[in-house]
């Protein structure tokens, strides 16, 4: 029997302040819209079975959150989770809008061309202010950076595992 599949929603960067709070950079908007009382699960860097931090506390800094969990009560107890990521169970996750897609359903889809040519695996996704961008690693090693644009993302296909690009000229070569 499995356990539910867990999908992180962000990553632990530092402690904040001394009382045991924490610095968690956001991965989409998932972060944002646990609450106080809501469970976050801290997923070890070696593995394993995730942790279970109840939220106390929560507010923006810039970009990322300052979250505060039961039990975290001092900069030591902080300092042990940072450089994890936490998650929630997919089941969690809100609904998404038709061609809405969350970025752990894009990872390792196969990129092809509209001709058919295959460009590699989709190995992230990269949040700007304009648009995202989705990193695709070659067979070589080498990485392209489309964006996340419908003049170049003609269609994507999670069930199948493949995502239709249309790069402009220069853009792979």
């Amino acid at each position: 029997m499995s356990g539910p599949r867990w999908v992180a929603v962000g990553k632990i960067i530092r402690p904040h302040g001394i009382r045991g709070a924490l610095l968690i950079a956001p991965y989409g908007e998932t972060l944002n819209r646990r609450e106080s009382g809501q469970w976050l699960f801290v997923q070890g860097l070696t593995g394993g079975v995730p942790r279970a931090l109840r939220i106390v506390e929560k507010r923006p800094l810039g970009a990322a959150w300052v979250v505060g969990f039961e039990g975290v009560q001092d900069i030591e107890a902080a300092q042990r989770f940072v450089g994890q990521e936490v998650g929630v169970p997919e089941e969690e996750l809100a609904p998404l809008e038709a061609g809405e897609y969350y970025h752990h359903q894009l990872v390792g889809l196969q990129t092809v061309t509209e001709k058919g040519a295959v460009l590699g695996r989709v190995v992230g996704v990269m949040e700007t202010r304009a648009h995202d961008i989705y990193v695709v690693e070659t067979d070589s090693g080498r990485e392209i950076l489309l964006p996340a644009v419908d003049e170049i993302v003609k269609a994507i296909d999670v069930p199948r595992g493949i995502m239709v690009v249309d790069p402009p000229e220069g853009l792979i070569e």
